[in-house]
């Protein structure tokens, strides 16, 4: 009978779906997964065992434990990349494009990045979210960062000083719920002066919330899965991988405090929200104009100058956006997910999703979701 590994799990950021992966995968391998450090909040001095699987933060005690083992160490955290260990991480730069595509969707101008304590994660989140909102003509976040998000008075005045509508953006569930309860106390709405994203998509913490959480899905049990599989590979004498294996988010959830569209003209949301209603119908621009009783040219006009954008560039990217959620969501063939989307046939929608996503749609599908 082989030998039972015995691993001691160290989450220095308990998650309970990051240990769901890693008991999951534990039972599969038949390893003696060692979780005392979770009641006692005391390192076992004198454990003695096969592997360490952890997600480092700045806890000295934890760093100094995984050095002096000695053992084989896997790290589920991006936080502490000055360590050489073999890492398997979410994508923060996923995650943080992800949240402005989101918001542009929505026709938000205005910005705002709300983080209690900078480290590398956070900065990888906004540099990806501010680098997104560049390459749409965008405007830069307004952050606030650090001890005044603790202050409920200093976090009233960055607010009252941002312009709205306004789409805010906060490093996790935690920090985002802190930050709508400041924005209803202080008198403003949520979603219509505010609208807020969070991020790993905490059900205890999003839908519990006076007004629910949107966030996206930071894929924390697969990261623990994952992660629990490769210290197995290691242990067992394979090399360990130079390069961090990242494990994107899967897509966003979408709650009510991001459902409202930030457009000032009433008939160009009125027009949004027709589009999104008859996405697979073959609608373009003269039968949007012809719906709302306007001329083509005095359409195109409002679009260009409220959005940025043309009607039609419009109407492809709302559907690209629900043939992404659909092929992350679903098991539909390409062919039906292109019917319930308005592409005339599934080349069609290959060709545009690939143009816009840089992958082919099924590509993208894998690289998006759990094996």
């Amino acid at each position: 009978m082989p030998k039972t590994k015995r691993i001691l799990m160290l989450l220095g950021n308990y998650d309970p779906a990051t240990h769901r992966g890693i008991a999951r995968a534990s039972r599969s391998l038949g390893w003696h997964l060692n979780v005392s450090m979770l009641s006692s909040q005391q390192i076992p001095t004198h454990w003695d065992g096969d592997g360490i699987i952890c997600s480092l933060t700045d806890n000295v005690r934890l760093e100094q434990l995984v050095k002096k083992s000695g053992l084989p160490c896997v790290d589920l955290s991006a936080w502490r990349i000055d360590l050489d260990l073999p890492r398997i991480s979410a994508s923060n730069q996923t995650i943080g494009r992800l949240a402005a595509e989101h918001f542009i969707s929505y026709g938000h101008k205005n910005f705002g990045w709300f983080c209690h304590r900078n480290n590398t994660v956070a900065e990888t989140r906004f540099n990806s979210f501010k680098k997104e909102l560049k390459k749409n003509d965008l405007s830069v976040p307004k952050q606030l960062v650090g001890k005044k998000t603790q202050d409920q008075h200093s976090v009233e005045q960055w607010l009252s000083g941002l312009d709205t509508p306004c789409a805010l953006f906060a490093y996790n569930d935690n920090a985002a719920a802190w930050l709508m309860n400041i924005c209803l106390s202080a008198g403003f709405r949520v979603p219509e002066d505010f609208a807020i994203v969070g991020v790993d998509n905490n059900p205890l913490i999003c839908d519990y919330l006076p007004v629910p959480l949107s966030s996206v899905n930071h894929d924390h049990e697969r990261i623990g899965y994952e992660g629990a599989l490769l210290l197995d590979q290691i242990i067992n004498g394979k090399a360990s991988p130079l390069a961090v294996q990242y494990i994107n988010p899967n897509g966003i959830t979408l709650r009510a405090s991001t459902d409202a569209l930030a457009v000032s003209d009433p008939l160009i949301r009125d027009a949004l929200l027709w589009i999104q209603q008859h996405l697979r119908e073959p609608i373009g621009t003269n039968e949007i104009a012809n719906i709302f009783d306007i001329s083509r040219r005095n359409l195109e006009m409002r679009f260009q100058k409220t959005l940025n954008t043309s009607v039609h560039k419009k109407v492809v990217e709302l559907r690209l956006k629900q043939a992404e959620h659909l092929l992350c969501k679903t098991t539909r063939k390409i062919e039906d997910i292109a019917a319930l989307t308005g592409f005339c046939h599934a080349p069609h929608l290959c060709r545009a999703f690939k143009q816009q996503y840089r992958q082919p749609p099924l590509a993208y599908r894998k690289s998006m979701r759990a094996e």
